[in-house]
């Protein structure tokens, strides 16, 4: 706090409390922190005094107050700089967490790695490298999912920005994201921008395969933009030539992601929800043998757990606690009554 100087006219020692009051009681400064603010302060006020030594006569209130308000500025602003440190120094929030690992998987960064681990948050910087028999899923900042496949490594530069080196991620992001997202998946032959969908972005020695199940991604490598639809592979080799083919929703190499799906809470949801969740994780659709069956699915409320289940594995689990009964083949699940036959 200022010490009081004789050269203080009564009505400015006034003015100076009345905002000292009006700002209230305040959280004590670091020492180093407060010997800053009361260096700064001092050497305006003595600028001030000074300013005002050789020249002494009498001056008008209307005069007295730019040079008191000069340095009551300086003091609320080095009081505003000390509040506004701990926003500045507060640790910027993370751009992914870790909701599932399977093997072995680590994440560091310059060459310091430790083992990942569920709910693990992941910062700038930061890689993920999984095993031969290792997975992971993310979650994003933005609620986009994003798994590893084995052998897999990716780093997270930015919230808007994933390299993968090697490997395969599959990206998620979520039912309804019809629009274009910033968010980038790089690697050294191109880059691909979800428009709203679920893909999987395969990068090999010598090509980046793009493999579209749900909506639409836009690549782009050394040639012109091009994009890619639901059911649609996309292959940019080194030389920058792409090629196309069809890709199933239920093909094979959709099913390394059932081995790391993240946790779906089927307490208090219905079995409606539940269906639809296994539709989206397994690329199935769904048919209910009559409307009543399907109305009955949305009023069973499920309880427990499926944690750590495949959504195949889930679907059977749950099922064999409802009245309801289910068959299944490699692109439909048929909901019936549980005596139909």
């Amino acid at each position: 706090m200022m010490h009081k100087n004789e050269d203080m006219r009564p009505g400015e020692e006034a003015s100076l409390a009345a905002l000292l009051r009006d700002a209230g009681p305040r959280a004590e400064p670091p020492p180093e922190v407060a010997r800053q603010i009361r260096a700064v302060v001092e050497a305006e006020w003595r600028a001030v005094v000074a300013a005002r030594q050789p020249r002494p006569v009498v001056r008008s209130p209307a005069r007295r107050w730019p040079a008191m308000a000069m340095a009551a500025s300086v003091a609320v602003a080095a009081i505003g700089a000390w509040f506004a440190l701990p926003m500045l120094n507060q640790p910027a929030a993370p751009l992914a967490t870790l909701s599932r690992v399977s093997g072995a998987v680590e994440a560091g960064s310059d060459g310091d790695w430790q083992p990942a681990v569920v709910r693990q948050a992941l910062g700038a910087g930061q890689e993920i490298v999984t095993g031969p028999q290792g997975r992971a899923a993310l979650r994003l900042r933005d609620g986009v999912s994003l798994r590893l496949d084995t052998d897999t490594r990716i780093a997270l530069l930015t919230p808007e920005r994933i390299v993968v080196t090697r490997g395969a991620v599959y990206l998620d992001a979520g039912r309804g994201s019809g629009v274009a997202d910033p968010l980038l998946i790089e690697s050294r032959f191109g880059t691909t921008r979800h428009l709203g969908t679920q893909y999987e972005v395969r990068v090999a020695p010598d090509a980046m395969l793009v493999s579209v199940r749900e909506g639409r991604v836009e690549v782009s490598g050394t040639g012109p933009v091009t994009q890619a639809d639901a059911g649609e592979q996309v292959l940019l080799k080194a030389d920058g030539s792409i090629q196309r083919q069809s890709v199933e929703r239920t093909a094979a190499l959709w099913d390394w992601t059932q081995e790391v799906t993240p946790p779906f809470a089927i307490e208090q949801r219905t079995l409606s929800e539940f269906l639809v969740w296994v539709s989206r994780e397994t690329g199935r659709e769904i048919e209910f043998g009559s409307p009543r069956l399907q109305s009955s699915a949305a009023e069973i409320v499920l309880r427990g757990s499926i944690a750590g289940l495949r959504p195949d594995a889930a679907l059977a689990a749950v099922m064999a606690t409802t009245p309801l009964d289910y068959s299944a083949d490699r692109s439909l699940i048929s909901v019936r009554a549980r005596n139909d036959h």
